[in-house]
């Protein structure tokens, strides 16, 4: 069994760039963005707490993206090409 990564987990998921427009607060896996949080696209992020990697789509599944404490003014800070956001875990161990 690997280390663990941190004790807690938060992100703050932005509709538009530089942390403008629709916001919501995250601390826990999310399978699918668009049916919990009713968002497709990510335009910037700011993690808080922990690390986390960032899916395409939905259920965990495409192009991956690992983010850490940091802002993201806007997703190609993240590594993205475009702003699909479709679900994202946390990191709990390495």
């Amino acid at each position: 069994m690997g280390k663990a990564y941190g004790s807690a987990w938060k992100l703050r998921l932005y509709k538009r760039p530089d942390f403008g427009g629709q916001v919501v607060d995250c601390s826990d896996d999310c399978p699918s963005v668009y049916d919990t949080y009713k968002m497709r696209e990510a335009y910037s992020c700011v993690v808080t707490d922990g690390a986390w990697v960032f899916y395409d789509l939905p259920n965990y599944r495409g192009h991956q993206y690992l983010l850490e404490r940091g802002e993201y003014r806007q997703h190609g800070d993240w590594g993205a090409a475009l702003p699909g956001v479709g679900s994202f875990r946390r990191i709990t161990e390495f």
